[in-house]
């Protein structure tokens, strides 16, 4: 089936809410805090909205699309709607949500307020404008305002150890980003074209050498966002250091966004025959498998647990980056699906663990005996997010792996199988301690930093919600797995637009 595309009027309003929000709606606290809760959440269910609205069509074939602005008579800033975009787009837009309505309880008592909300819309705005990108200059607009723009909800708590983690933050992203900066100018120097075309831009009659330059300063560039060893080196600090509703994004969206881009330059510039002739992606399955292992062996000896989950989204970027560099159909759809699933897989857990911080001042995991008996609700969540996390089925993390396995298969790459089985096993070994000693182990009888407060109690409602709701997801993304419109069924159309 052909794709036929339209033109859509709507598609702007996916990040012009998001930016409304921060110049409108955040100053409103002078009115009333409650006033600006509803307003900021009003704009955030309307990106929602307008990204759920292009998941029929898509699922019929269509492609939205729109010119915004002409820089040149060469280059627009171009947004595209195709089925990667727009399972992306939905999955950030939906996370942010959730994020965005547990803030107004965590952020009560915190100090700048205004600043943190306005960021954090804004953040929002940028990330839909990466997914909805339809060109490379596009892209970079909004990847670099996204980059640069986060920064100041990295440094929020603006203590010593958050102002150390910014500074590597922003080192590390601007040096990627201008990896990503010298790729494209040199992919339009070569192509005279800059559009994420279905079957790629580059061919090889442009020159070997040129094009491994290309693909290496993508992969780089990229691979910072990403976290992919050894460019991994700002998530660990960044993950502790951010409030928790942001480490949320920061670890479901933000880290992804590098694994998106690859997808984009994978599939969209150089093209899957491209790439098997440059036989360049053999190296990218190192690195991947690599990561995978590494990453998890250093979540196991991490007691903090903010740092023990930073450490587990570099291992589980891993598996989205193996699943891509194996250029095989099933594996793609695993990649794909998996960059959702973790989304809400591992927002669950640092919701959760925002809430053990803010209810019983818990940071480490030597900390949590029997704190299930005073927060049942949030170690309920927890416990199946961590679930999934390992692969248990039939939650959606065993959804993703599935495919993923298949995909190891179908290119006949077996080995492959003891990297996923053996970061199963290390993401057990490193999340399930914390549900053994919520709900097996005593507190200490005397209180003192190793027990559980007498006066720590479940958090209030409009913190619990968003917890149980992203909880749910990760149970309703893998039982009802194949349901026209949700993940599985995106991700299946992307690959098959990608490789036929």
């Amino acid at each position: 089936m052909e794709s036929q595309l339209i033109v859509s009027n709507i598609l702007p309003a996916a990040f012009l809410l998001p930016i409304l929000a921060a110049i409108v709606v955040v100053p409103m606290t002078r009115l009333s805090e409650h006033a600006r809760a509803i307003g900021l959440t009003v704009m955030c269910l309307g990106t929602v909205v307008v990204a759920a609205s292009f998941i029929p069509g898509i699922l019929d074939g269509r492609i939205y699309e729109i010119y915004l602005l002409r820089l040149t008579p060469q280059i627009w800033i171009h947004m595209r709607v195709d089925p990667m975009g727009a399972l992306f787009g939905i999955t950030a837009s939906v996370l942010w949500l959730l994020a965005l309505v547990y803030s107004f309880g965590y952020m009560a008592d915190e100090h700048h307020k205004s600043r943190y909300y306005a960021f954090f819309m804004l953040s929002l705005a940028w990330t839909m404008g990466v997914a909805y990108s339809g060109n490379l200059l596009t892209f970079l607009v909004f990847y670099e305002l996204f980059s640069i723009l986060t920064y100041p909800l990295v440094t929020h708590e603006e203590t010593p150890e958050a102002m150390a983690a910014g500074t590597k933050y922003i080192i590390y992203i601007l040096i990627g980003s201008s990896f990503v900066l010298l790729a494209i100018v040199f992919t339009y120097f070569l192509a005279g074209d800059q559009t994420l075309a279905t079957q790629g831009l580059l061919s090889m009659d442009m020159g070997k050498a040129n094009l491994i330059v290309i693909f290496v300063c993508f992969l780089i560039g990229f691979g910072v966002k990403a976290a992919i060893f050894p460019l991994h080196g700002w998530v660990p600090d960044a993950h502790p250091a951010a409030p928790a509703p942001f480490s949320t994004v920061l670890s479901g969206i933000m880290v992804a966004i590098g694994t998106f881009g690859i997808m984009r330059v994978a599939f969209n510039v150089f093209g899957l025959e491209l790439l098997g002739q440059l036989d360049v992606m053999c190296y990218v399955q190192y690195l991947a498998a690599f990561t995978i292992i590494f990453a998890a062996i250093l979540a196991v000896n991490q007691d903090n647990l903010k740092r023990r989950l930073a450490y587990s989204t570099i291992s589980q970027m891993g598996y989205v980056m193996l699943g891509i560099a194996l250029l095989g159909q099933e594996a793609f759809v695993g990649a794909l699906v998996h960059v959702t699933n973790h989304a809400f897989m591992k927002g669950t857990l640092f919701l959760c663990v925002g809430l053990l911080i803010k209810q019983a001042g818990v940071h480490n995991v030597s900390e949590l005996r029997g704190i299930a008996k005073k927060m049942p609700i949030t170690m309920a969540a927890f416990s199946v997010a961590a679930l999934s996390m390992i692969g248990t089925p039939p939650l959606s993390g065993f959804v993703s792996k599935w495919y993923l396995g298949l995909g190891i298969l179908e290119v006949e790459q077996p080995l492959y199988l003891a990297v996923l089985l053996g970061g199963a096993l290390l993401a057990a070994i490193y999340l399930l301690p914390i549900v053994y000693a919520a709900y097996f182990q005593e507190p200490e009888p005397a209180a003192g930093d190793d027990s559980v407060s007498a006066t720590t109690r479940e958090a209030p409602l409009s913190m619990l919600v968003p917890v149980v709701a992203a909880a749910a997801l990760t149970v309703i993304l893998g039982l009802f797995a194949s349901t026209p419109g949700l993940p599985l069924s995106l991700a299946r159309l992307a690959a098959k637009i990608a490789f036929h």
